[in-house]
């Protein structure tokens, strides 16, 4: 399971590192995207800055596995964001499947990591 959930963890980091810097440094597709949903550019970087925070949480969490869950949490937020902008800025549900597979890898690895790690989930405390 621990070999599972660290391949999972080491895709969602290359997914977000590649699609955070598209944002940031303006790739013509992802400022097609947000154009298309009508949001500005700095929305756009901003989600960029948002996804490469969550990597590097995601990374950190080999050092200090509690990190883990604020990457998770911040990659959830950002997948229900993408999902409502496909389905209701867009109108085009197919394009909503990608940040749902996103959303469905992140809460595996995320289930798969408080299984195989004795780290406490943040806000757990103890006596």
């Amino acid at each position: 399971m621990k070999i599972f959930k660290t391949i999972l963890q080491v895709l969602l980091i290359a997914q977000f590192a590649f699609f955070g810097i598209s944002k940031i440094i303006g790739s013509a597709e992802m400022v097609a995207t947000f154009d298309a949903f009508g949001m500005p550019a700095w929305f756009r970087v901003l989600t960029g800055v948002i996804e490469v925070t969550a990597i590097l949480a995601l990374v950190y969490g080999f050092a200090d596995s509690r990190s883990v869950y604020i990457g998770a949490l911040l990659i959830f937020g950002l997948t229900v964001g993408a999902t409502i902008c496909h389905l209701v800025l867009e109108g085009n549900a197919s394009n909503a499947i990608p940040p749902v597979m996103v959303f469905i890898q992140t809460a595996l690895m995320t289930w798969l990591h408080s299984r195989t790690t004795d780290a406490p989930a943040l806000g757990t405390v103890s006596a």
